[in-house]
């Protein structure tokens, strides 16, 4: 028999999802929507499937119903499950590129576009993931400090780094894992370890952590090395007398830099160090050979240590990664 719930049991409508016309009533914890059951089945094959039960009022039929409509239940998050279904019955809601939703809509999306196998929204919301995570360095490079409209809880919140991670790991959406844990890894380890989801992460991730961090910091030599070699070593040199010193002065800012115990630091933050303003202060910059040569130094060992950084992480090489993205995102 069909099985009534009292609308008085703490249940709370969420207004603007619940349509008088609905032939379904989804409920995610103590949040219930009424939507229509037959766009849910054309959208997802696995509400389809879901839908296939027998319906209140048909024979041997014990689904819960209120008011005459079947209940659903969904074991997620009531908040991740209102962003999915308004992303699917508003039209405005969850636009394409270059639009800019908040990514813990992003994130919810993806997740549950992924889990009840609704392509067009899972393929759009991977697109607003793939700007903030390349497959390619230089748009990484790009985007480093630069974060969308709705990204800037990663500017300042470690356990948004982790969130993200654990969200691309569920929707073994691999070839953004390199450049999520590459930025993850600016945090300090005490930081992540405070962070509200560290505990519940899977150990794989911060194994994938640790490894990050050692990744970037074991190539900090090499970017001293690139910057701190003899002015001898390019023939372009047109201040022999001067230029040693002033790449010392480089050097040694970097060294400062990411020596200081609680400061953060990304280890392709350096990719800027030949920028001018970083020259603010510290005399009279090198000679433009000095400075060419340097720069591309710089540019090379960033492009190796990118290049490592998925088998680092235990992850397929960049060209079968970004086979696995065109296949997915079409």
């Amino acid at each position: 028999m069909a099985v009534p719930v009292d609308s008085s049991a703490g249940l709370t409508r969420v207004e603007d999802l619940w349509f008088s016309d609905g032939s379904l009533v989804v409920r995610a914890e103590n949040s219930i929507f009424r939507v229509s059951g037959a766009v849910l089945a054309a959208r997802s094959s696995v509400f389809q499937d879901m839908l296939a039960f027998p319906q209140p009022g048909s024979a041997g039929s014990e689904v819960e119903n209120l008011d005459g409509v079947p209940i659903v239940e969904l074991h997620d998050l009531a908040a991740e499950t209102e962003s999915f279904l308004r992303s699917i019955f508003d039209s405005s809601f969850f636009m394409p590129p270059p639009a800019s939703p908040a990514l813990s809509d992003i994130l919810a999306i993806v997740r549950l576009s992924h889990k009840y196998d609704i392509s067009y929204l899972h393929c759009r919301a991977l697109n607003h993931l793939s700007t903030t995570y390349p497959t390619e360095l230089p748009v990484f490079l790009e985007h480093l400090n630069n974060f969308p409209a709705g990204f800037e809880s990663l500017k300042s919140s470690a356990d948004a780094h982790l969130r993200v991670l654990g969200v691309i790991h569920e929707v073994n959406a691999l070839w953004l894992l390199p450049a999520a844990y590459a930025r993850a890894s600016k945090y300090l380890p005490k930081k992540l370890f405070s962070a509200p989801s560290w505990s519940t992460l899977p150990d794989t991730i911060k194994h994938n952590l640790y490894i990050a961090h050692a990744h970037q910091a074991r190539h900090i030599a090499a970017i001293v090395r690139a910057v701190g070699g003899d002015a001898s070593d390019t023939a372009a040199c047109t201040a022999p007398q001067t230029c040693p010193a002033e790449i010392l002065s480089v050097v040694v800012a970097l060294l400062e830099q990411v020596g200081q115990v609680d400061m953060e630091f990304n280890f392709f933050d350096v990719k800027d160090i030949f920028l001018p303003s970083v020259w603010d202060g510290l005399g009279a910059p090198m000679c433009n050979g000095c400075m060419d040569h340097r720069a591309a130094q710089v540019e090379a060992s960033m492009q190796r240590v990118w290049d490592a950084l998925p088998g680092h992480l235990g992850l397929p090489p960049w060209e079968e990664l970004r086979s696995m993205q065109g296949a997915a995102m079409g």
